[in-house]
């Protein structure tokens, strides 16, 4: 297993259209083929560790904190919020990371991955975009297609939103809460790393901020520019994922033009990177090799 990202990062601050600050770290060769990671809700860009761990050496990983997660700025006002401000920051991430000329693979988990679709018809992005990954995602009726809450018709859909909303502080991690936490995101088999860390990083996220994303996801409409990606693109399901299960894979890939397979992953729930990071890692590497020419792995 390739170890050499393991090292300090290059940190670097980007400004995005709005001036807000995103917090955004570069590790591997400078001149190595480019992979750019988009992380989740409630979490941040640590959520991509295991997966940056497996990486071949020999690519350059670069990765982000979204608005209000991480070490990115907290917007003050709702305005701030929108799948709009989602692609803004992932086109000034590329544009500072990816000179003109050059192309990356573009990977994102849940909400990383409906940055990804957002930014989908901006020629910021189809300019710099070799081939895409998206990871544990949807584009539409996330509160209907949920099983995360088991409640019947109106009922399940009003808890959804009510969840997904909710800007209360969660309090101190405790057992109750990690193993709520556990049922929601993760599958059954999901090992206390991954545990450890999904719950760390949720109650480490700002709550305010945390409800005013999740009022983004409660009204989720992406189907559209998710079908103006041009580059080619494999998208990966969680078998087990209450959030965004499988059925929003199957229905993404129907609306991308060049769809390059659904992989569905058994045994893991909404947390791909942290569940499954050989799997998302070795899926990375084949995108960079086909599409950025970089060597396959181990050879």
């Amino acid at each position: 297993m390739a170890t050499r990202h393991l090292g300090p990062a290059r940190e670097l601050t980007v400004r995005s259209a709005d001036r807000t600050r995103l917090h955004v770290e570069v590790r591997g060769p400078e001149d190595g083929p480019t992979v750019v990671l988009a992380h989740c809700w409630a979490t941040s860009l640590a959520s991509w560790g295991p997966v940056v761990r497996a990486l071949e050496p020999s690519l350059r990983v670069v990765l982000y904190d979204q608005r209000g997660h991480g070490r990115s700025q907290t917007p003050i006002t709702r305005a701030g919020y929108g799948t709009d401000k989602l692609a803004d920051d992932l086109c000034a991430v590329l544009e500072a990371t990816v000179p003109d000329g050059r192309r990356a693979v573009i990977a994102g988990h849940s909400i990383g991955g409906m940055t990804v679709m957002a930014a989908g018809p901006r020629p910021a992005f189809a300019d710099r975009a070799a081939a895409v990954l998206l990871a544990n995602t949807g584009c539409t009726r996330l509160v209907e297609k949920s099983t995360a809450l088991p409640l019947p018709g109106a009922l399940g859909r009003l808890g959804g939103q009510a969840f997904l909303r909710a800007t209360l502080p969660m309090g101190p991690a405790n057992p109750v809460s990690a193993a709520a936490l556990r049922y929601l995101v993760l599958g059954r088999t999901a090992d206390r790393r991954a545990r450890r860390l999904t719950t760390r990083m949720v109650h480490a996220c700002e709550p305010v901020a945390r409800g005013r994303w999740g009022a983004v996801l409660a009204s989720l409409e992406l189907a559209g520019p998710a079908g103006r990606i041009t580059a080619p693109t494999v998208v990966v399901a969680g078998a087990e994922d209450r959030f965004t299960p499988p059925w929003h894979a199957h229905h993404i890939a129907s609306l991308l033009p060049r769809c390059e397979g659904v992989r569905e992953v058994p045994g893991i729930g909404h947390m791909g990177p942290l569940e499954a990071p050989g799997v998302l890692a070795e899926l990375l590497e084949k995108l960079a090799a086909d599409h950025l020419g970089a060597a396959p792995a181990g050879a």
